[in-house]
């Protein structure tokens, strides 16, 4: 189960948000980022299970924190990523973030620096519900929803257009001020989609097409204009839980 809904059929008029994001910038050369000269890893990790993903329920803003599962995951993503060097972790202020960012702090002498930049999606009334119940109140507006998430806004919530912008911002900030450094990001699924389609170029309106796992592994390689991805939905640590 992810924290924001999964697609549903394409939209009648087959019209989802058609247009990339178009933000990405090279380097600032003042610093001496000429292109190609440096590269800066960024992994994003999604937090793992709670009690509302067990049960079905979708998480947006809400505080839900790590079950047993969940903090097993946790620990996995730390030895899966015990031989990468990391300069500095960062975290959503959700505890169920902060749970799997610290796990991968501990023993690393670095401190976890929170950003509300990579927060879930605010899902409004929709938070901690399940889609049936979803679906029996506001099925129109879910409708619009699964068919192209660009084109609604979720009552009470926060647009994906808002969720890609500021989650960008947070990317291209990090990234600059650690340039051929490795940064990690304890994030949400949200986030992680927004950011993996603007790198690709994947219009996000089509963003459900992207699998982020709880407690996977993505990396992607920060060169402004020049980025790409390296690894996608890592899950192989996971083997056996659950």
């Amino acid at each position: 189960m992810t924290d924001t809904l999964e697609p549903g059929p394409t939209a009648p008029d087959g019209k989802a948000a058609a247009i990339p994001y178009n933000g990405l910038k090279p380097r600032d050369e003042s610093a001496g980022n000429a292109r190609g000269a440096y590269l800066s890893r960024i992994i994003l990790v999604r937090h793992g299970r709670t009690a509302w993903h067990a049960e079905g329920r979708y998480a947006g803003t809400a505080d839900v924190p790590l079950d047993d599962v969940g903090l097993e995951q946790a620990r996995r993503v730390k030895e899966y990523l015990a031989g990468t060097e990391i300069d500095c972790i960062y975290s959503s202020p959700l505890s169920r973030c902060l749970a799997l960012a610290r796990e991968v702090a501990e023993g690393r002498g670095l401190e976890v620096e929170v950003d509300d930049r990579i927060k879930e999606i605010d899902l409004g009334r929709w938070d901690g519900e399940t889609y049936a119940e979803i679906y029996e109140k506001d099925r129109e507006i879910l409708k619009m929803w699964t068919g192209d998430p660009t084109s609604v806004t979720v009552p009470g919530g926060e647009s994906l257009t808002d969720v890609q912008e500021r989650a960008m911002e947070w990317f291209t900030e990090a990234a600059n001020l650690r340039p051929d450094g490795t940064v990690m990001a304890s994030s949400h699924g949200g986030p992680i989609r927004a950011i993996v389609a603007a790198v690709i170029g994947l219009p996000l309106g089509r963003i459900f097409r992207l699998t982020v796992d709880l407690a996977s592994v993505s990396i992607l390689n920060y060169k402004g204009e020049f980025s790409n991805v390296e690894l996608l939905n890592e899950t192989g640590h996971l083997d056996g839980i659950g």
